[in-house]
């Protein structure tokens, strides 16, 4: 306990950010007591079958089993004298408390032990903040093609497809997800206790994955402990498996080219697993899986010859818009990734995993007015490697400590050339056009970001009494990153005869001065930021009354290494000043109480914060420039950087009430409000020689809301889940970029809708099984139209309409050649809905403009809706 308490004063000397060690172990416990008598049974050792894991019951016949990585288990109670029981599916979440509770027969002879199939419980009673768990099965079964899909089946989320966000947004990368009401960006990934967002963008490739490397997938909305950090709307959570004693593997293959040519898109995506034991290696296990998909894509261009003869005429054939010309894929995407993990059993008490991810993603980004000349379109390229050494060493069957280091590495870029030089293959710099359509040049702008991300991970958690579970950790993470905005048409500036340290021109060997050029991109820049966090926290169980209390606090440090302007107004003159780190201290509560042996309440409260997004750090400075270290004046794009900028924050409520309806079906009902301050948002730097935007925290808003859970369990051959929320959020400015605040006027914003704010929200997920081997899954979504701003009114005061969508999976299960088989048939938007995603401020239609001249062909674009009925056919083969 002295050592424990040394640990965490150390820890909170630190102000720190980002999640420490996040929860990747989930705990069983429970009472073991004469099944006759119903006495207590003091000394009944209770085991996780399959594992080293056990403990034995004190006084009070009350054990207890920590560190238990997420799976479905066997547990067995045994004492001499009683017949051994054994409870199966027993199944542990990350963070959550399994309670497995035993009755012991009482026996004089020699039996075997009686197994039961544990009755997985109505409601979580230590639940006390809002969250969603998928399991593996889950995850395999579920209609979808990426676990980043399984993201709108919950609820408090809206998800932003990419062409609805804001224009001068809508092609950078992010995760697209708005939790409760906040901005893009601002959920927090993680695997395997391990932060993996992208720091420029958010996100995370880890998502773009089928789901086959991951045993649990947890989402925890707005109300985080503390021992998570870094954003402030939510936490992806995703613990990846590990190889056992036996081998195992797993073969997936789907494709929609199987002769229905109105499906086929050239589409193919494999997944291979091969796990197990390394040979000649004790205790050494793997992990492995690699998977590729390429698709043509949902995009078509029309490669057309010299088509800029038809000038005065769309090279169209008729009123059906059928063109002339050879149709190609304008939004083909490949992509493959691979996973390793090796976990060693060094002793009984150390175990050691390694991992590596790597995956590699190149898109072709579609744009509209390049549907005739499409191999000018521009097209993206992402690389993510990341490294990850985690060691957990058992102290005793009470403690248990791990460290973590990782390294992680993303490279994006997009245009239509990699080297400036090679844009000029594409044709003249003027992109020439006819009713909007472009028949010659392509998108000049190009740009280039690198992350490269070392992280430090500590941990210790101490189960120091039945009552109090004591966790406490630290975080430091150091990132380098770059990012390059330029013009593909832009040449070197000249700035003149190039000086020595003395002031004196330089002379050539061939006695000419020598002069000097800076490039003028938009942006050549780099940062090194630091950022540090520590926390404590406790989980408080009174089995007596039945109430959990988790209560904890949290420091975070940003240190951005950076210099900012004294004097905004006069950016090439002004004084360069340090900054100084930016800490933060979070309190965080969560509370659950039983109203009932089938009900719970539950109530949780914290603050939250991030540091602005740092693709806005590294805005506006060329380090290439005639001003090196200042604003980039000659080629300044919407905003600028802000290096002294504060940490945005988030304060939240829930409370909520979950209970038992029937039989396997359980209700769960939250309400949530959530402030937002200290948002990053643009002021107008007047007053200096050139007027230019800034950014600057002047941006709030507010989110409230209503959620609703309806869970039926497995039973009578069928599961349902089904998410209900009903919200409303109002901001000052939805994306910072779109709005401007002057200098020295006060902060007058009115606030609004938020651009991806949704009435209703209605997300569903049924799986029916168990007959002869058949089994249908299903996933639904309804939800209300966001909002959009009509012409000359006041924004976002209409809405778009509802939007539709119905996913199916039929498939079946076989065992040929020893091997089992599993078939099936995969619709996506089996209703063939057209959901509108963009539309004209001018008429509200998305096909329409207003404008008699504007071609329709040229309205219609196909990225203003969304995609029709998709079908697809697979084969999944495993030992």
């Amino acid at each position: 306990m002295r050592q424990l308490c040394i640990v965490t004063i150390v820890c909170l000397c630190f102000f720190i950010i980002n999640p420490v060690e996040a929860g990747t172990t989930g705990k069983i416990s429970g009472t073991v007591i004469d099944e006759q008598t119903g006495e207590p049974l003091p000394g009944a050792n209770v085991i996780v079958e399959g594992t080293a894991k056990g403990a034995a019951t004190d006084l009070n016949g009350i054990y207890f089993i920590i560190n238990l990585p997420p799976a479905t288990y066997v547990v067995r109670a045994e004492m001499m004298g009683f017949t051994p029981t054994r409870k199966s599916h027993v199944r542990v979440v990350p963070d959550m408390t399994t309670k497995i509770n035993f009755q012991l027969v009482p026996t004089t002879l020699e039996t075997q032990s009686v197994t039961v199939i544990a009755e997985k419980p109505a409601i979580k009673k230590d639940l006390t903040a809002s969250l969603q768990s998928f399991s593996s099965e889950d995850i395999a079964g579920a209609p979808i093609t990426e676990i980043a899909d399984l993201m709108e089946a919950q609820s408090g989320i809206s998800i932003f497809e990419e062409n609805e966000r804001a224009s001068v947004i809508r092609d950078n990368p992010g995760d697209g997800l708005h939790i409760r009401g906040g901005r893009e960006n601002e959920t927090a990934f993680l695997v395997d206790g391990v932060r993996v967002d992208n720091p420029i963008y958010g996100g995370s490739d880890y998502t773009r994955s089928s789901g086959s490397t991951v045993t649990e997938m947890m989402t925890i909305l707005g109300t985080f402990n503390a021992e998570y950090g870094g954003k402030m709307s939510g936490v992806v959570n995703l613990v990846t498996k590990e190889g056992s004693k036996d081998y195992n593997s797993h073969v997936n293959f789907s494709t929609d080219n199987f002769g229905l040519s109105a499906f086929n898109r050239n589409t193919y995506r494999g997944d291979l697993v091969l796990s197990g034991p390394v040979p000649a290696i004790k205790n050494l296990y793997f992990f492995s899986n690699i998977q590729l998909a390429t698709t043509d894509g949902r995009y078509s261009g029309y490669v057309i010859p010299g088509w800029t003869d038809f000038k005065g005429q769309l090279p169209i054939e008729d009123e059906e818009m059928n063109p002339l010309g050879e149709k190609v894929s304008a939004g083909w995407q490949d992509q493959w990734s691979s996973f390793v993990k090796l976990t060693l059993g060094l002793t009984p008490n150390l175990k050691i995993m390694a991992s590596y991810f790597h995956s590699e993603i190149q898109a072709v980004k579609y744009y509209h007015e390049y549907r005739f000349i499409p191999n000018n379109l521009p097209w993206s390229d992402t690389r993510t490697v990341g490294i990850t050494l985690k060691t957990t060493y058992t102290l005793n069957p009470r403690t248990f400590a791990e460290l973590a280091v990782s390294k992680q590495n993303i490279d994006y870029w997009m245009g239509s050339a990699k080297m400036r030089e090679q844009s000029m293959i594409y044709g003249s710099r003027a992109e020439d056009e006819l009713y909007g359509f472009k028949y010659a040049g392509s998108k000049s702008t190009f740009w280039a970001d690198t992350s490269e991300t070392n992280q430090l991970v500590f941990t210790i958690t101490s189960q120091i009494s039945n009552t109090h579970m004591l966790k406490t950790g630290y975080d430091f993470r150091t990132i380098n990153m770059s990012h390059l905005l330029c013009d593909g048409w832009s040449t070197p500036m000249y700035v003149g005869n190039l000086l020595d340290e003395n002031g004196d021109e330089v002379i050539d060997e061939n006695g000419s001065l020598v002069t000097t050029y800076y490039e003028n991109n938009k942006a050549d820049t780099h940062a090194k930021p630091v950022e540090m966090s520590a926390f404590i926290q406790d989980k408080m169980e009174f089995e007596t009354i039945g109430m959990i209390l988790v209560a904890g606090i949290r420091g975070e440090r940003w240190d951005i290494n950076t210099k900012y302007m004294e004097n905004p107004s006069d950016p090439i003159e002004t004084n360069l000043l340090e900054t100084k780190a930016k800490t933060r201290i979070s309190p965080r509560l969560g509370v659950s109480y039983p109203i009932s042996d089938v009900a719970a309440f539950h109530f949780a409260y914290g603050h939250f914060y991030q540091f602005p997004s740092y693709l806005d750090l590294l805005s506006g400075v060329n380090e290439n420039g005639p001003y090196p270290d200042r604003l980039n004046l000659q080629e300044i794009g919407l905003a600028v950087y802000n290096s002294n900028i504060q940490p945005e924050k988030s304060v939240t409520f829930e409370a909520g009430v979950q209970t038992q309806v029937i039989e396997n079906l359980s209700l769960n009902i939250t309400a949530f409000y959530r402030e937002m301050a200290d948002l990053i948002g643009i002021k107008y730097i007047m007053d200096a020689k050139s007027p230019y935007r800034f950014f600057d925290n002047l941006d709030f808003g507010q989110s409230k809301g209503f959620e609703l859970t309806l869970n039926k369990r497995l039973s009578s051959n069928y599961s349902m889940l089904v998410n209900y929320t009903l919200a409303q959020t109002m901001i000052s400015t939805s994306t910072p970029l779109t709005g401007a605040q002057m200098v020295g006027a006060p902060i007058a914003y009115r606030t609004h809708l938020a651009d991806w704010d949704r009435t209703h929200n209605i997300a569903s997920m049924i799986s029916i099984r168990g007959l002869r081997k058949w089994r249908l899954d299903l996933k639904g979504k309804a939800k209300s139209g966001t909002p959009w701003t009509k012409y000359a009114e006041l924004e976002n005061t209409e809405r778009k309409p509802w939007n539709f969508n119905l996913d199916l999976k039929i498939s079946k299960n076989f065992h040929y050649f020893g091997f089992n088989e599993n078939f099936y048939l995969q619709v996506s938007n089996l209703t063939d809905r057209e959901n509108i995603y963009s539309i004209y401020s001018e008429t509200g239609k998305w096909d329409d403009d207003g404008d008699a001249a504007t071609h329709h062909v040229m309205d219609a674009n196909p990225r203003r809706v969304s995609d029709g009925r998709r079908v697809k056919i697979g084969i999944r083969v495993s030992l």
